[in-house]
């Protein structure tokens, strides 16, 4: 969406922000404070930096002595290496009045109670086939409830399969090049390197060890994990957000008997992706990739046939305000917007909340990559709380939502953008809430002749061109543009007319407020006669790249009602 007015340009596009999965808390992978070498040859960090990594303690007698890292997945459970919770003399697992989890914490001598928590053991949950060095994870669910604040977050859970080649994040308090323990937290970046150079480095080591659920990562100049980072993560880093990719699992012992890490040699890291069935079903956390969503078969409304209308009525509450220009939106004042998020948590595209089981887009930005995710209840993005006016009127967290499927127009055509329309089907019913509830959509045929003299569109974006990104929503006044203006852009554009009754055409006009990059899939609308004054969604942003200086297509979403109903079910 974009503003004319006083020649300047107000961008409306979605920050590539990672979030969690649904169950999660908010967010994930993102530190809250400071910025962005088991370590050896690496370097210090700062307090916050890593607030997903955790020391745990055996208890011995009245005292405790550090044993491991590990890393927070969600407000119950952190991930660890199997070894770290065995008895290394029997094999079996220690009980959880044995351990103390602590988070928050940066220099293992100095325990801050501003920063640091400490949470007793409810169980200790190990894979079934683990021996020394195959299957070596574990999750340790705590007696009680993570509060994430700066220094204590959860990261997000890696889902590629191919990590090799990419450089990771290992951080720990383990044994420095000096084999002296790390008070401090440190870091190091590492390459994961191939399974082939990984055995020819050592072939009577690895060729005992090494199969598709490790992967090797390090240096064989000394740089590398050591003792003492055992159970830490590996974290890679997309978009804005960290994920858990690996868990340090082992490496070669140096000659001489003194059971110190080999430092001319690899490390070997539990590949987390292997286990994503495994800790889902224990932490109830749900992950989706690519390969598991899929689409569902169109249906083309059959002429003269009526189809059942499951279209809420309880929809589009909305008190209406001026809007002069692109302004800030209130918390609660749009909750029917959705972000359509990749795998790797990063925005697609928008969309908009039509009932509890299904969202509104364009075919044109879901097509590929597919989506997999949907985001409800987002105002201001990457904020743990959004409130208005203070902390008193606040919204609850935001809520994901996996997908079952994606319903695609058949007639689509990218190019031109006919038919630009499209259906998510969401994994499961959504929960509605104060700042969740579904938009309503021009049902009636009084509804579908409505024309308003304006409109209303939202998204998130930038103030101006070069301007760094604004994560909180925006709205804006758009004015209807002229026709045949339109179809003349359009010529210009593609090189034929092709405006057709599927599709709008708004702003590009001075002074006015308009779309752009980021903007698909979002909603147009505005107050209409509907149970009272309900707010309507007529339009889907199409085609409107040009942020201002010309016209907006948007899919009219009256002309394709019946087609939505059809492919709507219980």
């Amino acid at each position: 969406m974009a503003s004319r007015s006083l020649l300047s340009l107000l961008i409306f596009v979605v920050i590539h922000v990672a979030y969690p999965f649904h169950h999660n808390p908010p967010q994930c992978g993102i530190p809250q404070i400071g910025g962005n070498e088991l370590i050896l040859n690496g370097q210090e960090t700062s307090p916050g930096d890593w607030p997903w990594h955790v020391a745990i303690y055996h208890r011995k007698g009245r005292s405790t002595e550090f044993v491991c890292g590990a890393s927070i997945i969600n407000d119950r459970f952190v991930l660890t290496a199997a070894h770290c919770v065995i008895n290394a003399i029997n094999g079996f697992v220690l009980a959880p009045s044995r351990f103390v989890v602590r988070m928050g914490i940066h220099d293992l001598n100095i325990v801050n109670p501003r920063s640091v928590q400490q949470h007793e053991v409810e169980k200790i949950h190990t894979f079934e086939n683990f021996t020394k060095f195959v299957d070596d994870i574990a999750l340790i669910q705590l007696s009680t409830i993570i509060r994430f604040n700066d220094y204590v977050q959860p990261v997000c859970v890696n889902l590629e399969p191919n990590i090799t080649g990419e450089y990771g994040t290992v951080v720990g308090w383990g044994l420095t090049e000096n084999d002296e323990t790390a008070a401090i937290l440190r870091k190091v970046d590492l390459p994961v390197i191939d399974h082939i150079v990984c055995l020819k480095s050592d072939r009577t080591f690895f060729g005992r060890t090494l199969d598709d659920r490790l992967f090797c990562a390090g240096f064989t100049n000394g740089t590398g994990v050591c003792n003492g980072d055992s159970g830490g993560g590996m974290f890679f880093k997309r978009a804005n957000s960290w994920f858990l990719g690996g868990i340090v699992a082992f490496s070669q012992t140096r000659s001489g008997g003194t059971g110190f890490c080999h430092t001319q040699g690899y490390g070997a890291f539990t590949k987390v992706e292997k286990y994503l069935l495994w800790i889902s079903g224990i932490t109830q956390m749900k992950f989706v990739r690519d390969s598991d969503v899929r689409t569902c078969k169109a249906v083309e409304p059959i002429l003269g046939s009526i189809y059942p209308n499951y279209l809420p009525r309880h929809c589009g509450v909305y008190i209406p305000d001026r809007i002069a220009g692109g302004q800030s939106a209130r918390v609660f004042e749009f909750p029917w917007m959705a972000i359509i998020l990749h795998r790797n948590m990063e925005f697609l595209c928008l969309g908009t909340l039509i009932h509890i089981r299904y969202i509104l887009t364009v075919a044109s930005c879901i097509r590929n990559p597919l989506p997999n995710k949907v985001r409800l209840g987002e105002h201001t993005i990457g904020q743990e709380k959004d409130c208005n006016d203070g902390q008193e009127d606040c919204a609850p967290p935001v809520r994901d939502y996996s997908i079952e499927c994606i319903i695609t127009h058949p007639r689509f055509t990218f190019p031109k953008r006919h038919h630009d329309v499209a259906l998510i089907r969401l994994g499961e019913n959504v929960i509605l809430e104060d700042h969740i509830q579904p938009i309503c959509l021009p049902h009636s045929t009084a509804l579908r002749d409505f024309q308003p003299s304006r409109y209303i569109v939202t998204g998130w974006g930038r103030t101006d061109l070069i301007g760094k990104l604004s994560p909180v929503l925006q709205k804006g006044a758009v004015l209807p543009g002229n026709r045949f203006e339109c179809q003349e852009w359009l010529r210009g554009l593609r090189g034929e007319p092709q405006l057709t009754e599927g599709q709008l055409c708004l702003g590009g006009g001075n002074d006015s407020v308009d779309t752009c990059a980021g903007d698909s899939g979002g909603p147009l609308g505005y107050g209409a006669k509907l149970h009272g004054v309900r707010f309507v969604q007529f339009g889907i942003v199409s085609l409107g790249t040009t942020c201002g200086y010309a016209p907006t297509i948007f899919t009219n979403v009256a002309y394709y009602m019946e087609w939505i109903l059809a492919n709507m079910h219980l």
